[in-house]
């Protein structure tokens, strides 16, 4: 069971969640026309609920900076980029993490970070911070238009000694999932992912690497046309079968290796990194 932060009540917290109310939905929404995933208050609910993997993860990620970062944390601003509702900033404070700001281009999400500061904001135009001194990302940097510049410029921003904590799926997820679009001749329409040893060569440039390792994970489900629906109730419809008809996915479902319980495998391989800015 995934341990809940004591909510953060100060000045600064109570200004922060103010923000949501200056930041209309719609407002945000045409700010962010580019986005590749929209979430709505529906789907940010089983964000929440459903998204076991990505929760697991964060907690794995926060174990990792306590084992190898925890003691040397030098002062300045800590964002959890892309932290939705705050699941990896949450993990951290579990793990003596001083409180995290949440940034996240999604308000429906946001506004399910209780107890966490938080700020709207899309990724794909930079950070909204100069010279971090924490910044921490899982399951997000993927959904930006330009992944590998936007790890490099995270990377350049941290001040001499800061640190960055990431976890993102990389493309040797989804191969069963590739194998049953060929094999059915309809697109693969799943998100493009970022390449392992890209993401890592721009790490080892600027970073000096506690901990840099894919972690190969598996999810069974009844069926592909279930995958496919729980990722449509989280709002993922950036790629997830949203271009193809009725009758294509059922022949991807046709073409989907079972197991030997007749259950369908969702491989995902995540780049998990934990490394500090060199002085």
């Amino acid at each position: 069971m995934e341990r809940q932060a004591t909510p953060i009540l100060n000045a600064e917290a109570s200004r922060q969640a103010g923000i949501l109310a200056i930041y209309g939905e719609e407002q945000v929404k045409a700010q962010n026309a580019d986005c590749r995933c929209v979430i709505g208050p529906a789907a940010a609910a089983a964000y929440v609920r459903e998204a076991r993997l990505q929760q697991a993860v964060a907690r794995r990620l926060a174990a990792l900076w306590r084992c190898t970062l925890a003691n040397c944390l030098p002062s300045g601003p800590r964002l959890d980029l892309g932290g939705g509702a705050g699941t990896l900033a949450m993990a951290l404070a579990g793990k003596g993490c001083p409180p995290l700001e949440v940034v996240d281009r999604s308000v429906s999400l946001l506004r399910l970070a209780t107890g966490l500061q938080v700020r709207p904001w899309n990724l794909d135009r930079g950070l909204p911070v100069a010279e971090p001194a924490l910044l921490a990302s899982s399951f997000a940097l993927h959904w930006l238009s330009q992944p590998l510049e936007s790890l490099r410029q995270w990377c350049q921003a941290l001040r001499p000694g800061g640190q960055l904590l990431l976890a993102v799926p990389t493309s040797g997820s989804f191969t069963s999932w590739r194998q049953a679009a060929h094999q059915a001749d309809v697109p693969w329409t799943g998100l493009p992912l970022p390449s392992a040893p890209l993401l890592q060569e721009v790490l080892a440039v600027q970073l000096r690497l506690h901990h840099c390792c894919l972690l190969q994970r598996s999810q069974d489900w009844p069926s592909a046309l279930a995958f496919f629906r729980h990722l449509k109730r989280l709002g993922l419809t950036g790629g997830a079968g949203g271009c193809l008809g009725p009758a294509q996915l059922r022949r991807v479902d046709r073409c989907w290796p079972r197991c030997s319980q007749g259950n369908v495998a969702v491989e995902w391989e995540v780049l998990m990194a934990v490394g500090e800015k060199r002085k």
